[in-house]
């Protein structure tokens, strides 16, 4: 019984030392200098509009989302905003240098005036030509 017991917080210490380093590892990602490239703004429908209005009018657009193409060193990330606003900071200007932090789905970007904003990626694509060789 004591052994089992041992063995049990063991394996808790270790598993939340890892868990910590594995946190801690990823909030100190360094961000790099990106290029916003392209933005695109499309309303998007609700589907509980269609189960609240019994007509047979077209669902009405309450929610906002933004497609924002973010070039960095040879690689283009596509990030997608949803917001019941229609707004979106000004940072996300093209041709302007932006600050982004890189994760496996997110985007991760440090706007002035703001806290850290992110965004999912939907896309990602390599650029070829000037600058960018194939050992990138």
């Amino acid at each position: 019984m004591k052994r089992n017991l041992s063995i049990t917080i063991v394996t808790l210490i270790v598993a939340s030392s890892m868990l910590h380093a594995s946190h801690t590892q990823s909030s100190s990602a360094q961000y790099v200098q990106g290029t916003i490239i392209s933005v695109q703004k499309h309303l998007v429908s609700s589907p509980a509009d269609a189960l609240t209005t019994p007509t047979d009018a077209p669902l009405s657009s309450h929610d906002y989302a933004y497609e924002v193409a973010v070039r960095v060193d040879c690689k283009t990330f596509t990030g997608r905003y949803q917001t019941v606003f229609d707004y979106l900071p000004s940072a996300f200007a093209v041709d302007q240098p932006i600050q982004v932090r890189l994760s496996k789905h997110v985007l991760y970007f440090d706007l002035p005036n703001h806290p850290e904003m992110k965004m999912g990626i939907v896309r990602r694509t390599s650029a070829s030509g000037a600058g960018c060789g194939p050992n990138r």
